[in-house]
C-alpha cells in the first residue's frame, strides 16, 4: 500500500535570499536519497516559509522491493589451478563476499567466463530506511552560510526549533542531537504559537491555514503581486515589475498582508533613485509610480506586513515614521554633498583604499584617466576624448560623498547628479552614471558612447588590478565579480560595434599600475597579460556558445586569434553561415588535410622551378589568383565573402592530393610543396583553424 511522508523542518527565520534555493535543494536531495535507497515514489513537493521547510512525498512503498545483485570475481582461467582447485584469487573473492567458495557460480562475459556471486537481498521496511536517512537529509541541505547554536555541533542556516515527521499517518521518530521529531507543527509565531497535531497532508495544510501560515511560496508571491497592483491602482498609480523585490518580500512573511503608506511631497525634490533605493533596498517597500508618460514617483508606498492587524492605520503610520526618518537623513546628505563641487571630493579619495597592492581610489582615478585617453584616441574619439577623460577624472568622486557612504548602491548615479550640479557637461555626467554598467550578467548596458568607453576602462582597470595582485577567480569563487566584468566588456564592445585591441588595452592598464607602483610588478607584466587574455578568451567562448553558436566553430576562430572581440564575433557568424553550404563537408575535409599535413611548417617562398606535376602548378596559380581577393575582403571585414572566395581552392587542393606526393624524396621539391600548402593554411588562418571543425 502506497504511503505518504511529511517532513517539516521548523527554524528561526531563514534569510529571504536563502529560501528558494533551500526549497529546490531539499527537493533534489530527497529524490536523490530515495533513488539511492531503491525507494520508489509518485511525487515529491517542497515548500518554504521564513520559519519552515516542508516536504511531501507521495506513493512510497511499505518496503523496498526484493532484489538480486551480482558481484564479479576473477576470470575462471586464473580462478582454478591445473588440477581444478580454487586459487588464492578465487578463495579471496569468496571470503570478501562472506560466503563459502561452493556458493560461487560462473557466468559468461565478453572476455570469457568469470566467477560471480548472485546475492538475494530482501527489501527493508521503508520506515526503517527513512529513520536512517532523514537526519542526513535535513543536515545536507546546503546554505551559503550556516551556524551552530548552544553547545551542539550541528550546523544549519538558523537554529532548529522543531521537526515534524509523519509516515503513513504515524510519527516517524528520529533525533538530530537533542531535538526529537514529533507529530506536531506550529502556526504563525504571534497569531498561533501553539502546536497542532498532524497525521496527513490535509490536516497539515488546514492546521497551517488556521494558524495564519500560507505555506506555498508561489501562492504568497501571487497574492502579493495581485494585491499590491490592486492597491496601487486604487491610488491612481502602478508598480513596475520587480521580480527580485517580489521574491524577497514573499520570503519574509508567512502570511502576506498588503498595506499602503504615504510620505510628504516635499521629499519628491530628492533624486528619485534615492527615494527608490530607500524604499526598495532598505525597507523592502514597493514604490508607486504615476500612470503618466513621465512615470513620476507618487508620494505613496506599498508594503507587506507579515501579521494580520486590526487597525491598519496604526501599522501604516509606524512605517511612515520610519520612511520619513530615512528620507530626512537622505535630504541632509544631499544638501551637504551639494554644498561643494564634485571635484572637491577627489582629495578624500587618497584615504580610501581600492586594493592594498595597487593603491587608493585616487590612484585608480589617475589610471582611469590614462586608460580613457588611450582608448578614446584608439577608438577614434579624437577631440571628444576629453569628455571621457574628464568623466574618468570624476568617476569615483561620489564615493567620498555622504550619500554614497550611506547608500553604496547609488554610486555612479549620485555622481551624475553632483556632476550636473557642479556644472559638468551632460556628456560627462551621463558617462559617470553609466560607467558601472552592466551591474549584472544580463544587466542594462550603457547607452552613451562616452559611458560605454568609460565602463570598459573601469572594468579593464578592475581586472588588471586584481590579476596583478594575484586575486584571480578560481572555481566558483569570484569575490570581485571579475567574470561579470569581463562579460560586460565583451557585451559593450559588441553592442557598440567597437574595434578594440584587448591585448593592447590590458597592456596599457597593467603598465599604468606598474608605473604607479614603481615597477613593483614590472617582471610579471607579460605573464599577467597572458593570464588575462586566457581569462577573457574563456569568457568569450562561453558567451558565444550560450548564444547558440557551435562550440567547434567558436573554437576554430578563437584558437587562431582572439584580440578584437567584434572581429571574432563576425568571423564566427561568417563561418556559421559558410558552414550551411551543401559542399561544406567536402571543403572542410580538404582544408583539414592541408592543415594536418603542414602542421608547424613555417613556409618559405614557393619557386616555380621546383614544380614537377601540373597539379601543383595549378594549385599555386589558383592560390595566387584567390589570395589577393581574399585579403581585400578581410581588410573590408567581409569575412563571409572571404570564405566564399576560398571555396575556389577546394578542387585544386583535391586534385593536388590526388596526383602529388607531398613528401618527395627530393628535399627541395618537398619543401616547395610544403611551403605552398603552408601559404594556403596561412590564408585559412586569417579566419579560422579549419582543423578544429567537425566535418
Amino acid at each position: 500500500m502506497a504511503k505518504e511522508l511529511i517532513l517539516e523542518i521548523g527554524t528561526e527565520e531563514i534569510p529571504a535570499g536563502f529560501l528558494d534555493y533551500a526549497v529546490e535543494d531539499l527537493k533534489s536531495l530527497t529524490k536523490k536519497m530515495l533513488d539511492e535507497n531503491s525507494l520508489s515514489y509518485e511525487n515529491v513537493e517542497c515548500y518554504g516559509t521564513p520559519r519552515r521547510l516542508a516536504l511531501r512525498v507521495e506513493g512510497l512503498p511499505e518496503k523496498q522491493e526484493d532484489r538480486t545483485e551480482e558481484a564479479y570475481g576473477p576470470p575462471v582461467k586464473i580462478a582454478f589451478d591445473a588440477e581444478g582447485n580454487p586459487t588464492k584469487p578465487a578463495l579471496g573473492f569468496a571470503k570478501a563476499q562472506g560466503v563459502d567458495f561452493k556458493e560461487l557460480t560462473t557466468i559468461q562475459r565478453d572476455r570469457g567466463e568469470i566467477l560471480a556471486l548472485k546475492k538475494k537481498i530482501k527489501g527493508q521496511k521503508t520506515d526503517k530506511i527513512l529513520k536512517e536517512i532523514l537526519p542526513d537529509l535535513v543536515l545536507s541541505i546546503p546554505f551559503r552560510k550556516s551556524m551552530k547554536w548552544g553547545d551542539g555541533s550541528v550546523t544549519f542556516v538558523r537554529p532548529l526549533k522543531w521537526i515534524l515527521s509523519i509516515y503513513g499517518g504515524k510519527t516517524l521518530s528520529f533525533n538530530i542531537e537533542d531535538l526529537k521529531s514529533s507529530n506536531k507543527s506550529y502556526g504563525h509565531r504571534f497569531m498561533h504559537p501553539k502546536g497542532f497535531k498532524v497525521t496527513n497532508w490535509d490536516e497539515y495544510e488546514k492546521g497551517l491555514e488556521q494558524g495564519y501560515v500560507q505555506l506555498d511560496q508561489k501562492k504568497r508571491r501571487e497574492t502579493i503581486n495581485i494585491e499590491t497592483a490592486e492597491l496601487a491602482d486604487k491610488i491612481g498609480g502602478y508598480i513596475p515589475k520587480d521580480p527580485d523585490l517580489l521574491e524577497t518580500v514573499s520570503n519574509l512573511v508567512e502570511i502576506p498582508v498588503v498595506l499602503k503608506g504615504n510620505y510628504e511631497k516635499e521629499f519628491l525634490t530628492l533624486p528619485k533613485e534615492v527615494l527608490i533605493s530607500v524604499m526598495k533596498n532598505h525597507q523592502k517597500y514597493f514604490p508607486v509610480f504615476s500612470k503618466s508618460e513621465t512615470e513620476e514617483l507618487l508620494p505613496h508606498f506599498i508594503f507587506v506586513c507579515g501579521t494580520p492587524v486590526n487597525d491598519s492605520d496604526v501599522v501604516s503610520k509606524g512605517n511612515e515614521r520610519v520612511i520619513r526618518a530615512r528620507f530626512t537623513d537622505a535630504r541632509f546628505f544631499y544638501d551637504e554633498d551639494k554644498s561643494a563641487p564634485l571635484w572637491d571630493k577627489l582629495e578624500d579619495l587618497k584615504g580610501m583604499v581600492y586594493l592594498s597592492d595597487v593603491g587608493s581610489y585616487y590612484d585608480k582615478t589617475d589610471r582611469l584617466k590614462t586608460l580613457a585617453n588611450e582608448l578614446g584616441n584608439n577608438l577614434g574619439f579624437d577631440n571628444n576624448t576629453r569628455h571621457i577623460v574628464r568623466a574618468a577624472f570624476l568617476s569615483k568622486a561620489d564615493l567620498a560623498t555622504q550619500m554614497v557612504f550611506e547608500f553604496p548602491e547609488l554610486q555612479g548615479i549620485m555622481g551624475k547628479y553632483y556632476a550636473e550640479i557642479s556644472g559638468e557637461t551632460p556628456e560627462v555626467a551621463k558617462a559617470i552614471e553609466e560607467h558601472y554598467m552592466p551591474t549584472g550578467r544580463d544587466g542594462d548596458l550603457p547607452e552613451s558612447d562616452y559611458g560605454s568607453v568609460l565602463s570598459i576602462v573601469d572594468k579593464i582597470d578592475n581586472i588588471s588590478s586584481c590579476f596583478i595582485s594575484g586575486l584571480i577567480p578560481t572555481g566558483t569563487s569570484d569575490p570581485y565579480a571579475l567574470r561579470r566584468q569581463a562579460i560586460g566588456i565583451i557585451n559593450i564592445v559588441l553592442e557598440k560595434n567597437l574595434h578594440l585591441s584587448l591585448k593592447e588595452s590590458f597592456r596599457i592598464g597593467l603598465k599604468a599600475i606598474i608605473d604607479q607602483t614603481e615597477s613593483k610588478y614590472s617582471d610579471s607584466l607579460d605573464d599577467t597579460l597572458d593570464t588575462i587574455m586566457t581569462f577573457m578568451t574563456e569568457r568569450f567562448r562561453n558567451l558565444m556558445t550560450s548564444e547558440g553558436f557551435a562550440q567547434d566553430v567558436v573554437e576554430a576562430v578563437v584558437s587562431v586569434e582572439f584580440d578584437d572581440i567584434l572581429d571574432a564575433k563576425r568571423k564566427i557568424e561568417a563561418l556559421t553561415e559558410f558552414r550551411k553550404a551543401a559542399d561544406f563537408e567536402a571543403l572542410g575535409v580538404a582544408f583539414k588535410r592541408v592543415v594536418n599535413i603542414v602542421k608547424d611548417h613555417a613556409g618559405k617562398n614557393v619557386l616555380d622551378e621546383h614544380f614537377v606535376e601540373s597539379a601543383e602548378k595549378h594549385l599555386h596559380d589558383s592560390l595566387n589568383d584567390v589570395r589577393g581577393k581574399v585579403e581585400d575582403k578581410i581588410v573590408e571585414k567581409n569575412y563571409l565573402e572571404s570564405l566564399l572566395l576560398m571555396k575556389n581552392l577546394k578542387d585544386p587542393v583535391d586534385n593536388f592530393f590526388d596526383n602529388v606526393m607531398v613528401m618527395d624524396k627530393d628535399t627541395k621539391i618537398k619543401e616547395n610543396r610544403l611551403s605552398m600548402l603552408a601559404n594556403i593554411k596561412s590564408l585559412f588562418f586569417k579566419i579560422a583553424d579549419f582543423s578544429k571543425l567537425s566535418v
